[in-house]
């Protein structure tokens, strides 16, 4: 029974580390998320980020429970699983909502790099997001496999060095006190906080695609249960104490497109700068590289394609080339803008077309199974362990 336990433990906490991996990317380390969409609403918002994060673990709790249900390890056949039987409109919808994610995704890396290089090297952004975008191309096409096996452990890293920086960060931040003290607000309304908080929420679902495609060892409910709780620690924790101390130096940091590493200035210590800086840089190239394949992996074996162009490692080369040109003609619109924008656009996808179906329909349907298994007799534990 206790290595039963442990298992179960075991598998539901690699699975919250892996949406982890995924909620701390681009504008999560650099803290542009954090600033744009909490705490430039003042005080009240830290609550909402523990808050968002509690909403979405029950959302990508029902994701989880149903790719186990259907056997759904890959976004098109769960969300086919999902939109049942009107999978033939929504399911496009979602697809839709993950690719341009992907875009986003990929151009933010892009412009958070020109950012940084611009903050930390006085090279203009132009000929930065140009750089990022030429080192991005060749490392896709020629080095991308030792390049994800290299960039693998970069979130551990990322989270000891954030770590440390918040610890730091508290103990100077200027305004803290007071803005708790005296419970200041940026924005007089509660509702734009709550309504920002419900974006975000948005377009962190539509990331529940990794999440999902690395599912197929989960075989009870329970485990996802237990996913759902150490996922919200994991997150809602650390989403909560990034804010908390990027609060401290507001408002001055709210006009930053990177908050963090402005955090890194006001602190008098040179190496921590460094530190941050290179490691951001690294996990910068992480998420644009192996957020790019995912784009490859979806396209690679289209028949028109295949048709063009035979080889495979061709085939891949190209998309990979196509998808870094196009997302650093996009990265061109500044870092802080494809955050609230283009995460803001998709949030209203991903708040209506993903959260909204897995909280309503995606809880029915998981019911529905789950007293069909009870009715049948059928023991999920017994089943996992044969």
């Amino acid at each position: 029974m206790d290595d039963q336990k442990t298992g179960v433990v075991g598998t539901s906490f690699a699975m919250a580390a892996v949406w982890f991996a995924t909620h701390c990317g681009v504008g999560f380390a650099t803290g542009n998320q954090e600033v744009n969409y909490f705490v430039k609403y003042g005080w009240y918002s830290i609550f909402f980020t523990v808050i968002s994060m509690a909403i979405l673990a029950w959302s990508y709790r029902n994701a989880l429970v149903i790719a186990k249900d259907y056997k759904a390890h890959d976004y098109r056949s769960f969300a086919d699983a999902l939109y049942h039987p009107y999978e033939k409109y929504f399911s496009l919808v979602f697809e839709i909502g993950c690719i341009l994610l992907t875009l986003v995704a990929v151009s933010t890396a892009i412009a958070g790099a020109g950012s940084l290089l611009q903050s930390t090297l006085g090279i203009p952004y132009g000929i930065g997001i140009a750089s990022m975008g030429g080192i991005l191309i060749v490392l896709t096409i020629f080095g991308a496999e030792l390049i994800i096996r290299v960039l693998r452990y970069k979130t551990y890293f990322l989270i000891a060095v954030l770590s440390l920086l918040c610890y730091l960060g508290l103990q100077s931040a200027p305004n803290l006190t007071r803005i708790f003290a005296t419970q200041t607000t940026f924005d007089t309304s509660i509702w734009s906080a709550l309504w920002s908080m419900l974006i975000y929420i948005g377009f962190q679902a539509l990331a529940v695609v990794p999440i999902i495609s690395t599912s197929h060892k989960i075989k009870t409910t329970r485990e996802c249960n237990l996913f759902g709780l150490f996922g919200l620690f994991l997150n809602g924790g650390f989403l909560a104490i990034v804010s908390i101390m990027l609060l401290g130096y507001a408002p001055e940091i709210l006009k930053e497109s990177l908050p963090v590493y402005y955090v890194t200035t006001q602190l008098g210590l040179p190496w921590l700068k460094i530190v941050y800086s290179v490691l951001l840089f690294v996990a910068l190239i992480g998420t644009a590289v192996s957020v790019t394949f995912s784009i490859v992996a979806r396209f690679e074996n289209i028949q028109m394609l295949k048709d063009m162009i035979v080889s495979l490692r061709v085939r891949r080369a190209t998309i990979s080339a196509v998808t870094m040109i196009v997302c650093t003609g996009v990265s061109v619109l500044g870092l802080t803008t494809l955050v609230v924008k283009g995460y803001g656009a998709l949030g209203y996808v991903g708040l209506f077309f993903v959260v909204i179906p897995e909280l309503t329909i995606g809880t029915m349907k998981i019911r529905k199974n789950a007293a069909l298994r009870k009715q049948q007799g059928i023991d999920e534990m017994a089943l996992r362990n044969n």
